[in-house]
């Protein structure tokens, strides 16, 4: 049966027919495909792609699959006004295809879109998932719109397994208030009164320090077609052996109490305690104190005597013309108030005070005195006249505090952070962070030797020169010709290597350095302030900055 263009197609059982310049298209059903006729016509319109694809527009064919060569195909037959069919349309369902992973754990789908036939729908989706076995906890529902919303898909996973949770291993809870590793995680921002940080914690025999809690079986998970995966149970821990001071409790094996009274001490599953002394003050009464554990001070420390302790040292009151040396960390409630006994060969003050921590180091104030910290240092008023030292870095920036440094050198390996640097008054001034180039002197010692292989090479390139000068050749045979070209190939290379390790020993010097200088208030002029080997001399009062070394100078931010 034909139909005309206007006509819309009948039956799919039917046989679907329409003339338009010469071009006749059929649909079967059985193949579900369009067939394109050609029949010679005088009167044939010029037939090209945009018509020919209007034409399966209007028929109803738009969705179908097409072929363009097929397409053009047809196009050139008519045009030549010749007879004959091709296939040009095809009907064509969405196509999925599932990949289950080897483990159960995923599923991914690949999805071939629809040409006029039957669409991706999530009915089909969930149907189709439900057929191969897929939990429904497992389906991403996400994924899935997305596939419906695309109406194709390139290996997507739309449904993933839930994995176990392990158990837990034994864990350990401190229960002493304020037990703790003195100055973990401290930052200028703390809001915390100076005098109430890191108290002294003393314990009695007896108390409970820690508390073991048994370890958890963990929580089963699922594949994605329904099998159980059983976790890994927790592992029971025990209790440090090396928590001395401190012992399991018999009533109760998963508690850790004191076995003396002593300073607890956090460690790796377990606590120290550590047997504390206990003195009014380190003067004429107790005189010089060397003790292995940790101590406390009520009072002072006076001037000319000494505290050493292997331990943590907690001062309540201050040091004077003194010397203290912790093992571990140092607190000072009150300052350090020191003397200088003069200058040395190099005219650096010679001072008499002198605290020395393993750890890290916290004062009111340090005037006159030398410190030095394996970690950090931190003041609260003020530095005067003073050397510090720190392997960490050094603050003075507590809330509402002076925070300020005044002459004497303060070095800190990462971070120097004040308030204010110097005084009116002008006083020298120097401030260092980072690390001094240690490789200085084997720099000089390259350059002395570069320079003497490249005079030697200067030397032996004319006496070799020389020796080709037909005068010469009686005093300088063939073989210490050969000797000498040997001699200068010798220093060639040399040379070579040595310019080789200064230009990376120079490239080392010049990486980027996370050291830094950082002034929150005024800097007056005459303090200097480093970062490694670079050093700028602050000639004028500046607003606070931070100063940081690019390449060798050092530049504010």
């Amino acid at each position: 049966m034909s139909t005309s263009a206007a006509d819309p197609p009948t039956d799919a059982a039917a046989v679907n027919q329409s003339t338009v310049s010469a071009v006749m298209l059929t649909f079967d059903p059985d193949t579900q495909s369009v067939l394109a006729t050609l029949a010679p016509a005088p009167t044939a319109q010029k037939l090209d792609l945009p018509t020919l694809q209007s034409l399966l527009q209007e028929q109803g064919y738009g969705e179908f699959y097409t072929s363009d060569s097929d397409m053009q195909e047809l196009i050139t037959l008519a045009l030549q006004g010749k007879e004959g069919s091709a296939t040009i349309a095809h009907r064509r369902d969405a196509e999925l295809e599932w990949v289950v992973q080897p483990d159960k754990m995923a599923v991914y789908l690949t999805a071939m879109p629809a040409y006029g036939g039957k669409k991706i729908t999530r009915e089909w989706l969930l149907e189709e998932l439900q057929e191969r076995g897929i939990q429904e906890k497992c389906i991403d529902h996400a994924v899935l719109d997305q596939v419906i919303k695309a109406g194709q898909a390139e290996r997507l996973c739309v449904a993933r397994g839930i994995e176990p949770e392990h158990g837990v291993d034994s864990q350990f809870e401190g229960l002493v208030e304020g037990c703790k590793k003195l100055l973990e995680g401290y930052s200028e921002e703390d809001q915390v009164d100076f005098h109430q940080v890191q108290d002294f914690i003393v314990v009695e025999k007896g108390e409970i320090l820690m508390r073991r809690t048994p370890p958890t079986l963990g929580v089963p998970g699922l594949n994605v077609v329904g099998e159980t995966l059983p976790p890994e149970p927790g592992c029971e821990l025990e209790f440090n052996p090396d928590a001395d001071g401190a012992i399991i409790d018999t009533d109760n094996p998963d508690q850790l109490i004191a076995a003396v009274k002593g300073h607890p001490i956090l460690i790796d599953k377990g606590v120290f305690v550590d047997p504390t002394l206990r003195v009014d003050a380190i003067d004429i009464a107790s005189g010089n104190i060397d003790f292995d554990g940790s101590v406390e001070v009520k009072g002072d420390i006076t001037s000319g005597f000494s505290l050493k302790a292997t331990g943590d040292i907690f001062i309540r009151g201050m040091v004077e013309k003194a010397t203290v040396i912790a093992g571990r960390n140092l607190t000072i409630v009150g300052g350090v108030a020191g003397e200088d006994l003069g200058r040395d060969q190099n005219k650096e003050l010679i001072l008499k005070a002198h605290v020395v921590a393993g750890g890290n180091i916290r004062a009111k104030y340090a005037n006159l005195a030398y410190l030095h910290a394996a970690g950090d240092i931190i003041i609260r008023e003020f530095v005067m006249q003073s050397h510090l030292s720190a392997k960490g870095s050094v603050y003075l920036t507590q809330p509402g505090s002076k925070g300020c440094i005044i002459g004497g050198k303060t070095m800190a390996r990462n971070e120097i952070a004040v308030n204010s640097l110097g005084s009116d008054a002008n006083v020298p001034t120097v401030v260092r962070a980072g690390r001094i180039n240690c490789k200085r002197k084997l720099e000089e010692q390259l350059r002395a030797e570069h320079k003497n292989c490249l005079e030697n090479c200067e030397k032996l390139a004319k006496l070799l020169k020389a020796s080709e000068n037909p005068a010469q050749k009686a005093s300088i045979n063939n073989d210490m010709s050969r000797k000498i070209k040997a001699t200068l190939q010798s220093y060639e290379q040399k040379a070579k290597r040595i310019k080789s390790i200064r230009v990376r020993l120079n490239a080392r010097n010049q990486a980027k350095s996370d050291a830094i200088v950082t002034v929150k208030g005024a800097i007056y002029p005459n303090v200097y302030i480093g970062v490694d080997d670079a050093i700028l001399n602050n000639r004028a009062r500046k607003v606070g900055c931070s100063f940081v070394r690019e390449g060798s100078e050092v530049v504010s931010r």
